[in-house]
């Protein structure tokens, strides 16, 4: 993860980011203007929308937002209260796995351990 703070990191998205008009709207207000010039946070309930509409990760742009509010200490606390963060990658993967049982999904067997370790490599790796 990066060191920059989260109006750097932002600023340096908007550089890459070819703006469209539904994009202009938002990414041009007086809120996200004063975020990106460091002088206000950005709303946590906000991240998703900005972070889709930046084209970045949203876990890292939280962890980001986050760092406005808390230090690393209650953001750690937070971390193992709410368990291992979870990639979108690993979202459809969970997706997937939940759709393909009928009810409780149940610890791995060895079969299945070895099915998804195989599934999971490149193709070509060993």
């Amino acid at each position: 993860m990066t060191n920059l703070s989260i109006w750097e990191f932002l600023n340096e998205r908007r550089l890459e980011v070819t703006p469209t008009a539904s994009k202009e709207s938002f990414l041009e207000s007086r809120l996200f203007q004063m975020v990106l010039s460091g002088d206000a946070k950005l709303p946590l309930d906000l991240v998703e929308e900005v972070a889709e509409l930046m084209g970045c990760d949203k876990h890292q742009l939280f962890r980001m937002a986050m760092r406005q509010f808390y230090d690393d200490k209650a953001i750690s606390l937070f971390e193992r209260m709410l368990g291992s963060p979870v990639t979108d990658e690993e979202q459809k993967w969970l997706h997937e796995i939940r759709s393909a049982v009928d009810g409780p999904v149940s610890a791995p067997s060895g079969m299945a351990k070895r099915l998804v370790r195989a599934l999971a490599k490149p193709n070509g790796s060993e």
